[in-house]
């Protein structure tokens, strides 16, 4: 899926010389009027790509409101915060809700389009590792019982021998469970292992 900047800002002429200018970086731009009509235009707030570019004070539910709620609506999209009116509680209390960036308006244009840049490549950079983390999880459910076993046994520096003992099973046997669950990992050294073993312990 494409990335989108998703404009919120009840101020038309804002809406449209933000959009213009970062349509010059080649970037699609999806502006709102409103928290509301964003909602209503993008119910499914958790599959959105890209980032929000969000005033802060607007009729209606502000953007500060919106803000807090952003993690409880299970969306990992970046946001970055606007305001003609910032003052450091505000700045404060944006960030300390995971704002990606607070700007005040007027928006400097080479400010608005480094940040945004950044903001993009940070979503495309946990977009990918939330990929990899769910095609971990699909090769650790392909083991069997065994395998999780002898594979917990080798991240504790087990040798075969000392795993067979453990398992109440044959050297050679222990050697075919673990060549087993490399093949069904897809690696070939003990040091990708414990990349994935790492992986696996930070999701439990």
């Amino acid at each position: 899926m494409a990335q989108c900047i998703y404009l919120i800002d009840d101020d038309e002429a804002i809406r449209f010389s933000l959009s213009a200018l970062l349509a010059t970086m080649g970037w699609e731009t999806k502006a709102f009027e409103s928290v509301q009509c964003f909602m209503e235009a993008e119910p499914d707030v958790q599959n959105l790509n890209g980032c929000l570019l969000l005033d802060i004070r607007m009729p209606g539910k502000s953007g500060i409101t919106l803000l807090e709620n952003w993690q409880q609506m299970g969306s990992t999209l970046p946001i970055i915060m606007m305001t003609g009116h910032g003052s450091i509680d505000l700045c404060r209390r944006a960030f300390k809700n995971g704002a990606f960036e607070f700007l005040t308006k007027p928006v400097d244009a080479d400010l608005l389009i480094e940040t945004v840049g950044a903001a993009l490549e940070q979503q495309k950079l946990s977009q990918q590792q939330r990929e990899n983390q769910a095609d971990l999880q699909a090769k650790l459910a392909t083991l069997s019982a065994r395998e999780h076993e002898v594979m917990a046994l080798i991240m504790q520096g087990k040798s075969n021998k000392e795993m067979a003992r453990d398992l109440s099973l044959s050297p050679r046997t222990v050697e075919a469970h673990r060549a087993s669950l490399f093949a069904r990992l897809e690696i070939n050294s003990l040091a990708k292992l414990i990349k994935i073993y790492g992986g696996l312990k930070g999701t439990t």
